[in-house]
C-alpha cells in the first residue's frame, strides 16, 4: 500500500477556494494522478481542498467517490 499526501493548490481564503494560479496547479495534479492507480480519495471539508481534487475525480469521471473527513 502506499500513501500519498497533498496539499491544497494555491488557496484563495477569502471565497475558501482557489485562486487562477491555483486552479491551474489542480489541472496539472489531475494530469499526473490519472495516470496512477488510486484506489481512495479523501479529503477535509475546506473548499480548497475539495477544489484541488476536483480536476483529478473528474479526469477518472469518479466524481462521486471523494470521501470528506472532519480533519
Amino acid at each position: 500500500m502506499r500513501l500519498i499526501f497533498i496539499r491544497h493548490a494555491e488557496p484563495d481564503y477569502e471565497h475558501d477556494s482557489l485562486t487562477e494560479k491555483g486552479w491551474r496547479e489542480a489541472e496539472l495534479l489531475g494530469e499526473r494522478l490519472s495516470k496512477l492507480d488510486v484506489r481512495d480519495f479523501y479529503s477535509s471539508p475546506l473548499g480548497r481542498a475539495r477544489d484541488t481534487a476536483a480536476p483529478t475525480l473528474r479526469r477518472l469521471n469518479r466524481e462521486n467517490d471523494l470521501q470528506i473527513l472532519p480533519w
